[in-house]
């Protein structure tokens, strides 16, 4: 067998036919290649902590800013055009959604919400739960940081966090960063369309999809409040127009009725004229108090009326069994990968004989 390899090598006789020639050859590498791989690869599966993923759908919807029902009929009945196009909705690009879900300040309103775990007899934060449970595989944890062998387990003060949730930050202690990390991980958002699809990952089936939910719960609050941001901004303003015309109103209707009470019976051409002047100025603070009065009562109304709707199509439910690691998956792949390696193995055995019989001849 050896004869035949070192002369397949000295003659470059690299045939399909003969490369098969040679991998059968040392077919034994191959198989003591591949069968250390299904070891890791069983390894990997025993030092992997289960996770469940639950995933929910839901429709992006919204309430029709212009409809005639409701405060809007009010506003119509009070003499307020509310306008606008009835197909208008308010509602955000579904597509935001991912980056909502991805984004800093909502992953730490997630870091520092309460969990219910199996683990744990009372309540806990999810930077808690993620800090000293550290649900990732046990090789690569020792390899990550070797004193996990030896020193005590971590431990978080829950009762330490601060509670200004949602202030910015411009920077995170180590802990809250691979807390922050590991969540953003665990959560998967895609849209198409007006349907938009979560799925979370967690180490324990009932702990995922009270995760699921949270983040859907909190993504309906982050979506309002994105969406009413701008509308409230302008009642502000049209508010304090409000105070500013109001008040010159009255000033004008003051001025007015005090220059009638104080000539009365006079019939002078500049007192008329005064009288008049005084009259438009009164019209004129009138009108601009009554259209802004409008406008602010229009924003109000909008305001109320521009919320998301996100109904379920797909709810979330409780997994009945971890979707990862599988055990056939894992061999299979380490099978695969074993395969690969021991034909690069044996491809740089034959390399070294291929040189070494060249380097004979060319002294």
């Amino acid at each position: 067998m050896k004869e035949k390899a070192t002369k397949i090598l000295q003659n470059h006789d690299f045939t399909i036919v003969n490369l098969v020639k040679l991998i059968r050859m040392k077919l034994y590498l191959l198989i003591v290649t591949i069968v250390i791989f299904m070891i890791i690869g069983f390894i990997y599966f025993l030092t992997t902590p289960p996770s469940y993923v639950t995933t929910s759908v839901l429709l992006v919807e919204a309430q029709n800013s212009s409809s005639p029902s409701g405060l809007g009929s009010l506003a119509q009945a009070a003499g307020i055009s509310v306008g606008g196009n009835d197909n208008q909705l308010a509602t955000l690009d579904p597509s935001l959604y991912p980056l909502i879900l991805t984004s800093k300040p909502f992953l730490e309103e997630l870091m520092y919400s309460k969990l219910k775990s199996e683990l744990y007899e009372d309540s806990v934060t999810y930077f808690k739960y993620m800090v000293e449970t550290r649900p990732q595989n046990s090789i690569y944890k020792v390899l990550r940081r070797p004193s996990t062998l030896y020193s005590a387990p971590l431990k978080v003060d829950d009762s330490q966090i601060k509670e200004e949730i949602g202030e910015k930050r411009i920077q995170y202690d180590p802990f809250e960063q691979y807390a922050l990390i590991q969540i953003g991980k665990r959560i998967l958002a895609s849209s198409e369309g007006r349907l938009l699809t979560i799925t979370t990952e967690m180490p324990e089936a009932e702990l995922s999809y009270a995760f699921s939910h949270l983040v859907e719960n909190l993504l309906i609050e982050y979506a309002t409040k994105y969406l009413l941001e701008k509308q409230e901004a302008q009642v502000e303003y049209l508010n304090a127009q409000y105070l500013k015309s109001e008040k010159g109103f009255k000033d004008a209707q003051s001025a007015l009725a005090t220059f009638r009470e104080r000539n009365q019976g006079l019939y002078l051409e500049s007192m008329k004229a005064i009288e008049q002047n005084l009259n438009a100025e009164y019209n004129l603070k009138f009108e601009l108090f009554r259209t802004i009065a409008q406008e602010l009562e229009l924003a109000k109304i909008k305001l109320n009326s521009q919320k998301p709707i996100f109904s379920s199509i797909e709810p979330a439910y409780i997994a009945n069994s971890p979707s990862s690691p599988k055990l056939y998956l894992n061999i299979g792949f380490a099978i695969a990968l074993g395969f690969v390696f021991g034909l690069i193995l044996i491809f740089a055995v034959f390399a070294r004989e291929y040189f070494l019989i060249h380097q004979g001849e060319n002294p």
